[in-house]
Order: structure tokens, then sequence, then C-alpha cells
């Protein structure tokens, strides 16, 4: 089963077996990091819209986009319950974003970045759709050597150090390049019963 066929797979039970995964404070430490009056953000790896049904209560406008369509059903629903309807579902690939140079105001990828096989172009077509001075903000997982993860929870990468990142956005020409721990960890859990917990950063750019 590969990254898509997994998530479609799981789409929805998501929203239950994230809360073991990461905590509702990384949302929080994540969108509080940015001024969103008035954006429009994009929200990669949207997922059933962990970040995007909070950020559209702010921005003008919140393109969610995300390979799996059945978490995107799932995330539709959830805004049609709130109301919401300045939340675009997109289905799309995160290294050829469907969305137009220069055209968003933020963009958010949180815990996503590890499913993708070329994160290095992901970041580079983070920089294209976003406008002059527009900000990135990735929350994802340090390194770590759970394995299992791999075939378990189709994960590409094992997490990321903070060289490999810092290098992919140098080479997307980003700016006032940061990386911050948040102080929360990501929990996992094997079909074994083996557990990782490793720590979650924040890494953010400007164009």
């Amino acid at each position: 089963m590969n990254s898509l066929n997994y998530f479609n797979s799981i789409a929805k039970d998501w929203n239950n077996i994230r809360v073991d995964y990461f905590k509702d404070e990384l949302r929080d430490i994540a969108i509080n990091s940015v001024d969103l009056k008035n954006k429009v953000v994009a929200d990669l790896g949207a997922g059933t819209g962990f970040i995007s049904l909070k950020v559209a209560e702010s921005a003008d406008i919140v393109f969610s986009i995300d390979a799996s369509k059945n978490m995107l059903r799932e995330l539709n629903k959830s805004a049609q319950n709130l109301g919401l309807k300045n939340i675009y579902p997109i289905t799309g690939d995160l290294e050829s974003l469907p969305l137009f140079d220069n055209s968003v105001d933020v963009v958010f990828i949180n815990m996503a970045l590890h499913h993708v096989v070329n994160p290095d172009k992901a970041i580079k077509e983070m920089r294209r759709i976003l406008k002059e001075g527009g900000r990135v903000i990735i929350t994802d997982v340090e390194e770590h050597d759970g394995t299992w993860a791999t075939d378990e929870m189709n994960d590409v990468w094992l997490g990321f150090n903070h060289n490999d990142l810092t290098k992919w956005y140098e080479e997307a020409e980003f700016k006032d390049i940061a990386i911050k721990d948040t102080g929360l960890v990501a929990k996992g859990v094997s079909s074994r019963g083996d557990v990782i917990e490793p720590k979650i950063f924040m890494a953010i750019g400007t164009k």
C-alpha cells in the first residue's frame, strides 16, 4: 500500500487517529506564528482539515490541497457543518501544486512533508505560489529511528534534520529562515508495540 492508498483507507478515522499522534497545540503554534487577517492561505497535505478549519476563521480564502480525495471529502463535510464557505479543497500533488504563481500569502504544511518523495522540489513549489513577502510554515518531525513507520505509516522520510531543511530553504531562495523546537512530540506506536516520540519542529521562511 502506498501513501495515497493508506490515507484514502483511513480518512474516516483520521481525526481519531491524529489525536494520539500529535496534539491540537501544534496547530495553535503554527497559526499564531503569522498574521492571517485578509490573507489567502494554502494548506498543503491538508488531510481532514486540522489546519484549514481553524485558519478559515481568520483568512479570506483557504486552498486545502491533498492527494487523498477521501481525506478532502471529510474536510469538506466538516467545513459545511461549521458553516465555513471560504475553504476550497483541491486534489493535487505537493511537488506540482495546482495553484498560480504569486497567488497566496501564507503556506502551511503540517506533518505531511515526510510523505513527500522530493521535499526540496515541494519547497520550491511553495515559494513559487507565494506572493513576495509571503511566508511558509512547515511543522514536522525531527529525524528518528522508527524504521517501521516506512511500512506501517507509509512514511517516505524518517523525519528531517535542520541542515537539510536549511539547505532546501536556501536552494529555494527563501529568506529569514528560522527552525524552532515547538516543545511538542509526535507519538507513534507500531503494530508490535514499538514507540517513537520524535520532537516536532517549525521551519519558517519568507519569499
